[in-house]
Formats: C-alpha cells, sequence, structure tokens
C-alpha cells in the first residue's frame, strides 16, 4: 500500500508487502554536493514486509543503492541518507536521522531522535537510546546499548 501523498521516484524497487505512509519522499537525489547535478544509476530498493509510517525520506544512492531491509519499521520523520544500508527486522524510530554511507545492522532498535553521522556502521542488535549522536569516534559493538551525546555505551542488548 503506497499513500496518494507519498512521492516515489522511478528509481525506487519495492518488493511485496510493503507500507509507504503519507508525505514520504523515496528516491529523491542524494544531498551531497559532489553529485547533486549528476544522474545517478543507483535505486533504493525496500525489501518485502517493511512499514514506513509517513513523512520519511529516503535518498537514493551515489556509489551504491540505498537498501531498506525486510520486515523494518520506520516511523514518522526519519530520514535515511544516500548510500545507506538498514538492514533486516530495523526499527527506526520518529526523528531518527542517519547520514549518508551508514549501515544499520539486522535487528537494531534506535529511539527517537537518535542520529548517526556518516559513514558509521551500527553493528546488529543494537539498541540506542532516544536523542542518542553516534559520531564518527564512538566504538559500537554488536548486542549493545547505547545512550548520550555523544553516545556511549550503557549495557549489553543480550536477551
Amino acid at each position: 500500500m503506497i499513500h496518494e501523498t507519498a512521492i516515489i521516484y522511478p528509481n525506487v524497487i519495492i518488493e511485496d508487502n510493503v507500507y509507504i505512509g503519507a508525505n514520504c519522499i523515496i528516491g529523491a537525489k542524494a544531498e551531497h554536493k559532489a553529485f547533486w547535478n549528476k544522474e545517478s544509476e543507483y535505486k533504493v530498493i525496500i525489501k518485502s514486509g517493511t512499514i514506513i509510517t509517513g513523512a520519511a525520506t529516503i535518498d537514493s544512492g551515489t556509489e551504491r543503492d540505498t537498501i531498506i531491509g525486510s520486515n523494518c519499521f520506520i516511523m514518522k520523520g526519519v530520514h535515511i541518507g544516500h548510500d545507506c544500508i538498514i538492514g533486516n527486522n530495523v526499527t527506526l524510530s520518529p526523528r531518527v536521522l542517519i547520514g549518508g554511507h551508514s549501515t544499520i545492522g539486522d535487528n537494531t532498535n534506535m529511539g527517537m531522535g537518535s542520529i548517526v553521522h556518516q559513514r558509521v556502521d551500527v553493528p546488529s542488535g543494537c539498541m540506542i537510546g532516544m536523542g542518542t549522536i553516534i559520531t564518527k569516534k564512538t566504538e559500537l559493538k554488536e548486542d549493545s546499548c547505547y545512550v548520550g551525546n555523544p553516545a556511549r555505551y550503557l549495557r549489553s542488548n543480550k536477551r
């Protein structure tokens, strides 16, 4: 289901059982000065079972496809920058911002208003607390919880 107010560019591939809510903009040119006036061959790929609730922006790539994994839950106002790879079963709470060229590992949950600096990889199984800011200097490890600005390790996220 794609809401009538969503803007989906021609370079977007949407798999089965995907919901895209109101006022989403998916597949727009990357917000990157070096690529602004250039055409890109790269796409946005949204895999099956993903829900994007509304007002989300997902930019196309400059050096690779921007990929949203299967069964993700992306809430209102999320921005996913160019060349990002979002793993499977990822939850992005309202107003999460992910800078370009970043990767979010499988089963990661990012709290409201958290931010990931460009070119940062968040490992699988992480819990990123509300308002947490992940910088280039943040050392992250799989299955861990992080909070604060800048982010600091809180505890294991093993269940």
